[in-house]
């Protein structure tokens, strides 16, 4: 674990949010003062999780590779395909990081994008082979070998919030960006989390994001957002074109905001009866999966 300094303000003025203890690891879950961006410090990193002898997927769950998870997955993918769509061209170079079980890949493949998918966890990757004949590259971004490729579409579906210095993982996003590439993530949105209180800060995410703090550090690492799809309860999607590096313009209100946020998921919770309805499937596709854009 490692002591960092927030990756927008470059400072370490911080309240502390809450701390736990998973897999013997003591996790402590900061808010910035400076720009409402809420991170683990010190961050896990990938030696912490190797030390512990669990692979990615099992840091982050226990639960098995089975039809509920994949029938999970490929909900998400179908809400992601028709954000997406507009940006999607055949012939397109593709790469998508942390690319799990492979079905957002294998969809794009079916538009005629090229794909390479890059993800940690062997299990998840060898799955995404064997089942979508997809090329997939094992390892850390980090660290695995793209010298060479330039790709139209880079994809992170649930993955930014996993590193430990985000901002580093845009930058290299940014390197391997042809000039009019773009740039999908999503995220769970702070400002409304699906999951109950208890779960809302979790030992595999190290960065909580919302619309306006992810922004930010898209514009840092030189992408500008083009749109943005934010459900009313769970995550939210940028689309970012590749741009020049700029300073953000960053407004210490929106930590009062965040804070303010968090406080009231602990409270209504429970009161509003969450816990039950988001797992109603008349609920999230009427309610939950409304989204707004802009």
């Amino acid at each position: 674990m490692r002591p960092i300094y927030c990756p927008l303000c470059e400072q370490d003025q911080t309240r502390r949010v809450e701390q736990k203890t998973r897999h013997g690891l003591t996790v402590t879950t900061v808010l910035c003062h400076g720009c409402g961006l809420v991170y683990h410090n010190p961050v896990i990193e990938d030696q912490d999780r190797l030390a512990l002898g669990l692979s990615p997927r099992q840091l982050h769950t226990n639960e098995p590779i089975n039809p509920r998870h994949q029938r999970r997955v490929q909900r998400r993918t179908a809400y992601q395909l028709d954000f997406l769509k507009p940006w999607v061209r055949p012939g397109q170079q593709g790469l998508e990081v942390g690319a799990g079980l492979g079905v957002l890949s294998s969809t794009l493949q079916q538009y005629g994008v090229q794909m390479l998918g890059v993800e940690p966890d062997p299990q998840q990757a060898e799955y995404a082979r064997q089942q979508y004949d997809l090329s997939i590259i094992t390892g850390r971004f980090e660290e695995v070998e793209l010298s060479g490729h330039k790709f139209d579409l880079i994809l992170g579906s649930h993955v930014i919030e996993h590193f430990p210095a985000p901002l580093n993982f845009l930058i290299r996003a940014r390197s391997l960006a042809r000039p009019e590439a773009r740039l999908f993530l999503e995220t769970p949105n702070l400002l409304v989390p699906k999951v109950g209180p208890r779960r809302v800060f979790s030992i595999p995410h190290n960065f909580y994001f919302t619309p306006q703090t992810l922004t930010w550090l898209l514009l840092k690492a030189g992408w500008q957002v083009e749109k943005t799809r934010i459900f009313r309860r769970d995550s939210f999607m940028v689309m970012a074109r590749a741009a020049q590096p700029q300073t953000p313009a960053l407004d210490p209100r929106h930590a009062a905001l965040v804070w303010q946020a968090i406080y009231r998921h602990r409270c209504l919770y429970y009161l509003k009866f969450l816990f039950v309805l988001r797992k109603i499937p008349a609920w999230q596709r009427g309610w939950m999966y409304h989204f707004q854009e802009y």
